[in-house]
């Protein structure tokens, strides 16, 4: 099989692919053929070395995946070898994480793909929608009627969280910072569309909201965007931070008078949790009113070129590497 390994922390060029044995499953594991693999900015955290928990050298990057099962252990109840899944982490304590051609993963990473979802579609569902679907519902209590404005809405986070906003009845603002982008965030189904690459883009937020401001903000870069997003608010407004690269001053006497809240998304749940993430995706990926948006494809082997690109502004949809 063949695999991204990383033998040490550094800049992108530290991902090279090797050939390594194809692992076999143990009890209860699953060994899946990769088709298609999800690349997330955490991914490249971990790779530089930046991010608060580090794995074990060498170790094969990513979490997210899409292809069949190819072989199953003993002890596996719930999938078959043909089957066409999704994946949401690798086995821990394994080498071989999804930067590769096949993984092992435990079955409970494992989630049906639906026949209407493409392999490269069901790389970009992971991440991106447990991470809108927590920052919204389980962290922000976001309800119907609400009105939502999601930061960065053309990657893969913001995609995600607009299509889940927009099906449970919210009413989505979008920002992004190039036309494509932008035309991207209303296809989504936003009722507007801001340009954040502009000084005031916030300034109509009053006129949108008839004048109470947002209930929930989903903010992808709170180190430029947190206190802003604290003179925008509504009444006991909620503001999930999701992504962050550094520190910014803000206000705490701006949350007072609105009773509002900053609320932290972390880049887990615990199992109660995910079950109900997944069974809510896998749902709405079979009626169709969750569609992953795939922004590029590139080889494996491109694996490096991919995490310059996924840093870049201008986010369009997921980037997906096909092994």
């Amino acid at each position: 099989m063949n695999a991204i390994i990383v033998r040490q922390f550094g800049d992108p060029g530290v991902l090279q692919v090797e050939e390594l044995p194809t692992p076999t499953p143990g009890d209860r594991e699953i060994l899946v053929r990769i088709q298609a693999t999800g690349v997330n900015p955490v991914d490249t955290y971990i790779r530089a070395g930046s991010y608060a928990s580090k794995p074990p050298l060498p170790y094969t990057p990513g979490t997210d995946a899409a292809g069949v099962v190819e072989a199953v252990g003993p002890g596996v109840q719930q999938f078959v070898c043909g089957q066409r899944v999704y994946i949401g982490g690798t086995t821990s304590g394994k080498l071989y994480g999804a930067y590769a051609s096949h993984a092992i993963c435990d079955e409970t990473h494992i989630h049906p793909l639906p026949d209407n979802v493409t392999f490269q579609q069901g790389a970009g569902v992971n991440v991106p929608y447990v991470t809108a679907y927590r920052g919204l519902f389980q962290r922000a209590k976001a309800k119907p009627g609400e009105f939502v404005l999601v930061h960065g809405a053309s990657g893969g986070v913001g995609t995600a969280a607009v299509q889940l906003a927009v099906a449970a009845g919210m009413n989505v603002i979008g920002t992004a910072s190039s036309p494509r982008g932008q035309q991207l965030v209303r296809e989504q189904g936003a009722l507007h569309v801001l340009d954040h690459s502009k000084q005031d883009y916030l300034k109509d937020i009053p006129h949108l909201t008839g004048g109470n401001g947002v209930d929930v903000v989903l903010e992808m870069l709170a180190n430029v965007n947190l206190d802003k997003d604290l003179t925008i608010m509504a009444r006991h407004g909620r503001i999930a931070v999701i992504g962050n690269r550094g520190r910014i001053e803000i206000d705490p006497r701006m949350t007072m008078a609105k009773e509002s809240c900053i609320l932290g998304v972390a880049g887990w749940a615990d199992e109660k949790e995910l079950r109900e993430i997944h069974a809510h995706t896998v749902a709405g990926l079979t009626a169709g009113t969750l569609r992953p948006v795939v922004g590029q494809e590139m080889p494996l082997r491109d694996a490096a070129r991919a995490h310059v690109e996924i840093m870049k502004s201008g986010s369009y949809g997921k980037i997906i590497l096909i092994p």
